[in-house]
């Protein structure tokens, strides 16, 4: 498999419903490859540290409690049903190699179709779920403490992209 034009167009331009499946099948496809490649479990090792320490951030923000309330509003607010379209199927694909059931957790046509009752069920989300961030939240933050959440989003987006050209190193051989 190569990374043709219309592969890559599979991979992040397709239907959410595509993506899924996608991801799904690359899962199964090359498993074994991605499992036993000790540079991508390093590097995924590594992301998960940095998803942990941007959650506990965020934790000490109360940003879980204020989006899942955003979020539970008419429209879904941030996370909107519009949202699930922005995760790839590699990032869906990084999300399964860490143990998450990557799945639709709703379809009620509002909300983003992978938001559960919890919150987001990715661990690896999308630039644009990391990177916005609402008046409510900037409200009732500091700048210190703002200023450590796009600190810490940063090192897992730009980690994150380092592990999807990896990933991507390795199906497309």
């Amino acid at each position: 498999m190569n990374c043709d034009p219309d592969f890559l167009q599979k991979l992040y331009s397709s239907s959410i419903a595509d993506k899924l499946k996608t991801a799904n099948n690359l899962y199964d496809q090359f498993y074994d490859q991605l499992t036993t490649d000790d540079s991508l479990n390093r590097a995924l090792e590594k992301l998960q540290f940095l998803e942990k320490e941007l959650s506990a951030h965020m934790t000490a923000m109360n940003m879980g409690a204020q989006c899942v309330q955003c979020a539970s509003k008419e429209g879904g607010g941030c996370c909107s049903l519009y949202m699930a379209g922005e995760t790839d199927a590699v990032q869906m694909l990084m999300n399964l190699l860490i143990g998450i059931e990557v799945r639709r957790v709703r379809d009620d046509g509002f909300e983003c179709c992978f938001l559960g009752p919890a919150g987001c069920l990715f661990a690896f989300k999308p630039m644009f779920c990391l990177n916005y961030n609402c008046t409510h939240i900037k409200e009732k933050s500091g700048s210190a403490m703002l200023q450590k959440l796009e600190q810490l989003s940063g090192n897992l987006l730009r980690h994150q992209y380092f592990v999807e050209q990896m990933i991507l190193g390795i199906i497309c051989e």
